[in-house]
């Protein structure tokens, strides 16, 4: 998700989850705006996965999932290039393209070319051209992606 989204999602989420929470909070010291414990557990539970979902989308729109892969990509390519020079100048450019690669699969991600960003420009630079190892970071940053 985009930051700009974000910031328009942000505080309808922060109401919202903090309004369930509270009301559900405040049934057991008896300030009852709700009908049974049943439905005071429910609030509780629903404004926690609000605040949760909340932190998620935070994170991965400020530094987190698509973002921090975009920036391992961009240090993978600086510390590629800077390790063969030559390469830069045209001599063997395959190098640099095994280098990054390399380079990303240590920082746990893997090489995935589906992405119609990456359809149309496969190369080892395009951060659309990796995805996370990890299960959690490949389905945010599945799901982020999407939406470029």
């Amino acid at each position: 998700m985009n930051q700009d989204l974000a910031v328009f999602i942000v505080p309808f989420a922060l109401i919202i989850g903090c309004g369930l929470l509270a009301a559900g909070g405040l049934y057991f010291i008896n300030i009852r705006f709700l009908k049974d414990a049943r439905y005071a557990v429910g609030s509780l539970v629903a404004g926690a996965v609000i605040l949760g979902l909340l932190e998620i989308i935070l994170y991965g729109s400020s530094v987190g999932f698509l973002k921090e892969q975009q920036l391992k990509t961009s240090l993978c390519e600086f510390d590629s290039e800077n390790a063969h020079p030559e390469a830069r100048q045209g001599a063997n450019p395959e190098v640099i393209h095994s280098a990054i690669t390399s380079c990303m699969k240590e920082a746990g991600y893997e090489w995935d070319g589906k992405h119609r960003n990456c359809k149309d420009a496969p190369v080892a630079t395009n951060a659309f051209c990796y995805i996370p190892i990890a299960s959690f970071d490949r389905a945010i940053t599945g799901f982020q992606m999407n939406f470029e």
